[in-house]
């Protein structure tokens, strides 16, 4: 499954009572969230990316983040967890815009969707469905990854400024490089929000303490997040956006940063998957995509079925 592009991490802004009433319904509770847990790591990094008010109107002392996760299938996998958070300063925002209790919003994380060496279940692509299907969850985020093990080159200083080059004008503000990873950050594009490019090896098997496969030396991931209005009526969901000409429009722009990073030769189809899965739960009816939805299997019987309802291009 390498070599592919994929929606990896999602974020949906929704009302918490709604969010609560849907995972219950669904039959999944949310719980406080504990240490030591798989999740743990991807909880503490979301946070940090949220914890910063630029317009300067919040006082730490005056909220507390609140972190609850549902656990929606068996296994340690990330994709098995669905992640809410409450109190954080976007979130006191866009209660304060619609003039609502600064409780009234959550963050809905789904994260882990496109791990090319761990077992995602249909699971989590089910109820990502769900979520996405209705217009009352609004998309603020999501990422796009493409990996691959093309590149055998260590991401260090003498790759910054290469890279800041062939980026330009999207890195006109400077790339950073923090260990082995190099970003871009609020690049001169109106829907992106970050580029990231970074050791994805080196990251599963220092920072995670994963137990990873030499023959993966050379994993490299490209990671492009993509952010959206969600106080605008047009925001209407998910599915509503990847039914439009944006999301064409962001594939094409995807495309590009990667041709300028030196990335050849991916594929679409495992994105072609999740997002006819998302729009259609019947791609997943089968032994195989329930027990690993990111099975070269469950890709292949997908890429004969007669499901797709329509293949995006890039």
């Amino acid at each position: 499954m390498f070599n592919q592009i994929g929606i990896d991490t999602a974020y949906l802004i929704g009302h918490y009572n709604t969010t609560v009433k849907a995972l219950t319904k669904d039959g999944h509770k949310l719980t406080n969230a504990k240490r030591n847990t798989p999740i743990t790591k991807t909880i503490d990094t979301v946070l940090k990316a949220f914890e910063h008010d630029n317009k300067k109107r919040y006082n730490k002392e005056h909220f507390t983040q609140m972190v609850e996760v549902a656990k929606i299938a068996k296994g340690k996998a990330i994709s098995n967890y669905v992640i809410v958070i409450r109190f954080i300063p976007l979130l006191l925002d866009i209660a304060y815009h619609h003039k609502k209790a600064k409780g009234e919003f959550c963050l809905i994380v789904f994260t882990g969707l496109h791990q090319p060496n761990s077992i995602i279940q249909s699971d989590a692509m089910k109820l990502f469905s769900q979520f996405s299907k209705r217009k009352t969850f609004k998309l603020y985020s999501y990422d796009l990854a493409i990996d691959h093990q093309t590149d055998h080159h260590a991401i260090n200083y003498s790759r910054k400024e290469p890279f800041n080059l062939a980026l330009m004008p999207l890195s006109n503000k400077g790339v950073i490089l923090k260990g082995s990873s190099l970003y871009i950050n609020n690049p001169n594009h109106p829907s992106i929000s970050k580029i990231l490019y970074y050791d994805k090896h080196h990251k599963e098997r220092y920072h995670h303490k994963k137990a990873i496969n030499e023959g993966l030396k050379h994993w490299k991931r490209l990671e492009v997040t993509f952010t959206f209005d969600v106080t605008k009526k047009e925001n209407k969901g998910f599915k509503n956006y990847m039914d439009g000409l944006n999301f064409v429009d962001d594939l094409y722009e995807i495309d590009e940063i990667a041709t300028k990073a030196g990335i050849r030769g991916y594929s679409d189809d495992y994105l072609n998957y999740q997002i006819n899965s998302v729009l259609n739960n019947r791609t997943m009816n089968n032994k195989a995509s329930k027990e690993q939805f990111n099975s070269v299997e469950s890709l292949e019987r997908f890429k004969l079925s007669d499901f797709i309802k329509y293949t995006p291009t890039i």
